[in-house]
């Protein structure tokens, strides 16, 4: 793909680009949708849950993949390597939660307002994957598969090794996430959810749809991470979605 990009006479990485991008238009976007708060409350919440992002981010990939660090890569150095995005949205919400019981914000409401933010900043962070040649998938003889430019081709008088086609699981996902924000909004205001109802909707979609694809995905973590963690992660949370959903709907009503 295009790992480096020439823009304006500068050489940038794509993943890097696609990531500063991401993150201004989900915080530009965030911002933006809680008209409920105050200027400085918006700001201060962005930065608590950027930094808590980020750092809850970096140690669930510690703990899911030890093998990407160690004394010549340690686990604090800040790099755009190394994260996990469920360690993020974990500490998202956990920065949340805190800011709303302390500045007495309900919980609920926030959360909705972030959703359409971070679906569209996930979609721009899964152009920038694809482009670089990172989290992509298995080999496939699909016809829609791709080969990324990271193998090492091989050639001799005989043969020639080279990177296989592989499922482009980054544009399964940037389809899957983008689908599910017209589809939630519609759901949400047609069955009449109450507060909260859109973000609990929009979570079970999104594990749904990362449960779907994970067995497609080539992920470079242990076994059991893969077979057991992972699903058993996306499923709890899927299904706590939708029971938050149902019983928004109830509360509404």
């Amino acid at each position: 793909m295009y790992p480096v990009i020439n823009l304006f006479g500068w050489t940038v990485k794509s993943y890097t680009l696609f990531a500063a991008i991401a993150a201004l238009t989900g915080m530009i976007l965030a911002y933006r949708a809680m008209r409920g708060l105050r200027r400085t409350q918006r700001i201060l919440l962005l930065m608590a849950v950027s930094i808590v992002y980020l750092l809850e981010a970096r140690l669930w990939n510690v703990a899911v993949n030890p093998d990407s660090f160690g004394p010549d890569r340690p686990w604090y150095v800040l790099r755009m390597t190394g994260f996990s995005l469920y360690g993020g949205l974990a500490g998202a919400v956990l920065a949340v939660f805190l800011y709303s019981r302390i500045s007495g914000n309900r919980l609920s409401l926030i959360l909705d307002a972030f959703v359409v933010p971070f679906g569209v900043a996930f979609c721009i962070s899964r152009i920038g994957c694809f482009l670089n040649g990172c989290c992509g998938g298995i080999r496939t003889d699909l016809p829609w598969g791709v080969v990324f430019p990271t193998g090492i081709e091989i050639r001799t008088a005989l043969i020639t090794l080279k990177s296989p086609h592989v499922h482009p699981t980054q544009i399964y996902e940037l389809i899957a996430a983008l689908a599910g924000l017209p589809l939630c909004l519609y759901l949400a205001k047609r069955c009449k959810a109450g507060d909260g109802g859109l973000f609990s909707l929009y979570g079970a979609w999104f594990c749904l749809m990362r449960l779907a694809i994970l067995p497609l995905r080539a992920l470079p973590y242990a076994e059991v991470i893969t077979k057991i963690v992972y699903p058993a992660v996306y499923a709890a949370l899927a299904a706590l979605g939708l029971v938050l959903f149902i019983r928004s709907r109830r509360q509404k009503n």
